[in-house]
């Protein structure tokens, strides 16, 4: 008895395990819409992110060991990076906008790829806007810094606006 069900359920789960096996395409194997690179809008690579990492009191805060910041000026550094990211809030959620409405699809018409290009325009005067207030906020800050910290600050802030403007220019560029 025993062996003959042993036999039936064999006869039963062996071709099932086979089929299984055999059927090599999965769900992930599909091409769906969704992930087809040809249907995605194309724009621009920018995160408000990559914008805020530009911060020059951001570069002097993660750099305080080697400035040999003391208690009290990085303390003051992290007030002048709390009121920087305040005042520059709605410049960064314009941005967030701007870079949505730069994405346009292969099959788009004129007027979405006009669009496309006034919101391009728009966002570099919003990001002139921000490197603006980073370049007063940097000039300011490397000021309260004692005369030995001066240099190699001023050295550092004018590294990272160079690195910052040669990103901004790749990015929005129009090739991009």
């Amino acid at each position: 008895m025993i062996r003959r069900l042993l036999i039936a359920s064999a006869l039963l789960v062996a071709p099932t395990m086979l089929f299984a096996q055999r059927s090599g395409r999965t769900q992930a194997d599909k091409k769906t819409a969704l992930f087809d690179k040809q249907e995605m809008p194309k724009g621009l690579d920018l995160r408000v992110r990559d914008i805020e990492d530009q911060s020059p009191l951001h570069l002097l805060i993660d750099k305080r060991k080697d400035l040999k910041l003391t208690d009290a000026q990085l303390s003051q550094l992290k007030d002048a990076e709390g009121k920087l990211k305040d005042k520059n809030a709605p410049l960064y959620k314009a941005v967030d906008s701007l870079v949505r409405a730069t994405r346009v699809t292969s099959d788009a018409s004129d007027q979405d790829k006009a669009r496309a290009r006034m919101a391009r325009s728009d966002l570099k005067d919003v990001i002139k806007s921000i490197t603006d207030n980073y370049d007063a906020a940097g000039k300011e800050a490397v000021a309260t810094l004692d005369a030995e910290q001066q240099p190699k600050a001023k050295e550092m802030v004018d590294k990272r606006k160079e690195e910052s403007d040669k990103f901004n220019r790749d990015r929005l560029s129009e090739r991009s």
